[in-house]
């Protein structure tokens, strides 16, 4: 089981996936325990 604190974008969940499956890992299971929300309005919300 692969842990990941923030799914952000996914690319990082995708390259563990990726390098596991590669290395003869059967089965890869994900829990995220967060993920970033997504900007609907197209504005940048963040607070500096």
């Amino acid at each position: 089981m692969l842990i990941d604190d923030v799914l952000t974008t996914g690319a990082t969940v995708d390259a563990c996936c990726r390098a596991l499956l590669g290395a003869g890992v059967r089965d890869v299971r994900v829990l995220t325990v967060a993920r970033v929300a997504d900007d609907h309005d197209g504005q940048n919300n963040n607070i500096d």
